[in-house]
């Protein structure tokens, strides 16, 4: 019986808090939300 071994499954490593970007310029959509402020929220957009 020959063992061909396993693929490499290995994933890259998730990036940490110091790789990922602080702000793209949007806003954050927040669905705990009251919706009514999300009606005011939405006539500034």
């Amino acid at each position: 019986m020959t063992f061909t071994g396993l693929p490499n499954l290995a994933t890259p490593p998730l990036p940490d808090h110091t790789q990922l970007p602080c702000e793209d310029g949007s806003f954050v959509k927040n669905f705990q939300e009251h919706p009514q402020s999300v009606l005011l929220t939405a006539t500034i957009d």
